[in-house]
Order: structure tokens, then sequence, then C-alpha cells
């Protein structure tokens, strides 16, 4: 009887440890849920969250479990911007373009001119003084970048081809939505309408619209080439896609797990980077694999082209000192960059 009551006591010693040990760990015995949404499908996106993904899950042994959403599941651009603002999704990704609506700034990254390729991009958005001023624009809108990065080049898929300046006049382009694009396209007599990704197909079956401003990545993952073959390789600037977190959801966690998200957002991205560039040097002939045709505009017009929109930035920012700064701040630093 005695050693029963020994046993039954050591038991309860034990379980009190236990609960105690569980009662003092409450973050580290949970598994963490992390939701990432992205409206592209095929993508250097993709590519990041997926790799982001195995890393995170990886390091933190099963304490952190990343679920990938692309294609819009969670929402739209804006949708996806706003989740992460209120903290129903924890980590997104859209380009610069939409984030304008939360700082102004965020128009400077599709200036024309300002990036050679999208290495020279990655190196220029990593520079410390644009980490240091740029970085920061959302955090007070309740946004942490942790990551950012430029995965292709800006094109325009239409359904009657362009090849020359003078066959923009009078078209309607789809865009992402920055005052730049808007202006870029009034030098040439056409107009942009800022629109959701997955509104800019079925405005073009509808005929709604006459062609679209994208990545040609995009373009064949969401087969364009269906309604709107035709691409122009137009080579004007480079489309940027930051990596941003609920900033509360993401200060609330254990220090130990927010350290894993972002260090191993960064490693993420240093892979991405080469996968991006591989993609993008394949991506024009898959374009033409599918039906899809290339078209460019001859050297003449090409210089006509640059010559036109080279002073955009500045007509767009004269008015806006803060963005001018920002603009600034970033063509210093692309210089830097330069090899």
């Amino acid at each position: 009887m005695k050693q029963t009551h020994l046993v039954a006591g050591a038991r309860f010693i034990a379980l009190c440890v236990l609960a105690a040990w569980i009662a003092a760990t409450p973050a580290g015995a949970q598994q963490i849920t992390i939701k990432e949404g992205h409206a592209t499908i095929r993508s250097g996106q993709d590519h990041w969250a997926n790799t982001f993904k195995e890393y995170v899950e990886k390091r933190s042994g099963g304490r952190i479990k990343v679920e990938v959403f692309p294609g819009g599941q969670l929402g739209q651009q804006t949708a996806l911007i706003q989740g992460a603002q209120l903290g129903t999704i924890e980590i997104v990704q859209t380009a610069t373009e939409f984030l304008t609506v939360v700082d102004p700034r965020f128009d400077i990254f599709a200036s024309p001119g300002v990036f050679d390729d999208i290495a020279h991009a990655q190196r220029t958005l990593h520079d410390p003084e644009v980490k240091k001023s740029l970085w920061s624009l959302v955090e007070s809108k309740n946004l942490k970048l942790i990551g950012f990065a430029c995965e292709s080049l800006a094109d325009y898929a239409t359904v009657e081809p362009i090849r020359t300046l003078a066959e923009f006049q009078g078209k309607k382009f789809r865009v992402l939505g920055s005052k730049l694009e808007i202006e870029m396209l009034r030098r040439f007599g056409a107009t942009g309408i800022p629109m959701q990704l997955g509104e800019a197909l079925p405005a073009l079956q509808q005929k709604a619209i006459d062609g679209a401003r994208a990545g040609t990545i995009v373009f064949v993952a969401l087969k364009f080439q269906s309604v709107a073959k035709n691409v122009l390789k137009s080579g004007e600037s480079v489309i940027c896609v930051p990596k941003m977190a609920s900033k509360r959801w993401l200060e609330g966690l254990p220090a130990d797990l927010r350290t894993v998200i972002l260090e191993e957002a960064t490693r993420a991205e240093e892979a991405n980077l080469a996968y991006s560039i591989e993609l993008l040097a394949k991506t024009y002939d898959i374009w033409k694999s599918t039906g899809g045709v290339i078209n460019e505009l001859s050297p003449a017009e090409k210089a006509e082209f640059r010559r036109r929109i080279q002073t955009v930035p500045d007509e767009v920012f004269k008015d806006a000192p803060l963005v001018k700064g920002a603009y600034e701040t970033l063509k210093a630093a692309a210089a830097r960059a330069r090899k």
C-alpha cells in the first residue's frame, strides 16, 4: 500500500511539473500558422513563398506552419494589403504600385530608367540607405517589409500588335495604379486604367480595354495569349514586389520565432533572385511557344520612347516634395549599385 502511494505521488508531481512547463511556455508549445497570399501564379512570388515555407518550417522544427495561397485565393492586391493591415493575413506580396494608396512614395519604384535589370534592382533595394529610409514607409499602417525584390520587366500585352509609338494612340491599358504609368501612357496618346490583376483578362475579353501592362511572366501564367497574343517588349521599367507582414502580428511573436521569419525571408529572397533571372530569360520563348507574338519598336522608335518617358518622374513628383526626395534617394542608391 505504501509503495502504491509513493508511485501515485511521483506521478502527481510529474504531472504538476509538466502542467507548469506548458503554462510557462504556451507560445513554444503551440504551432503558429502563417497564411501567405499573392495574386500571381507560377511566378517569382510563388517561388519565394514556397521557398520561405520550406526554410521556416524546417528551421522552426514544426513550430511554424506556412500555408501558401497564390492566384488571389485570399483576395486581389488591394484586399491582400488590407488583410495584412487588419491582421487577418499574416504575410502578403504585391507590386509596389498597389501600395501608393498606403504611401504615395511607393510610386518611385516604377520610375523608368532607374534600374538596369532585376539584379541591379535587387542590389539597389538592399542598399543600407534605401532600407533605412524607404523600407519603413508602411510601418505606420501596420505593415512590415520583410523582403523586397524586383522579379520582372514591364511589358504590354495587346489585342492588336503595337510596333510603333503611333499605335498606342487612343488605346486603353490596364495598369497597376501608379501615376507614373498613367503619365507614361498619356505621352503616347493612350489611357491607363488602374485595375486589379484578376480583372484584366475579363476586361480584355469584354473589349473594355485594349491591352494590359504587367510582366510577361504574368501574361504566360494567366494565358493572356487566348485574348491578347501580342506582347510589346518596352523595357521601360522593372516591376518590384515587397514581401510584407502584418506588423502587430509579427511583433507579437516570441523573439526567436520572429528572428526565424525575418532571417528566412531574406534567405528565400536570395534564392529567389537566381530563379527570377532564369525564368525571365525563358519567358519570351515560353510566350511564343504557346501562340503568343513578341513585338519590338525599331531603334529610332525606342530612342523616341525613352526620350518621352525620361522626364516622367520629374513631372509627376514635382509638387510632392516627400515623393521627390524618396526618388532622389532611390536614384542615388541605384548609381551606387551599378557595377
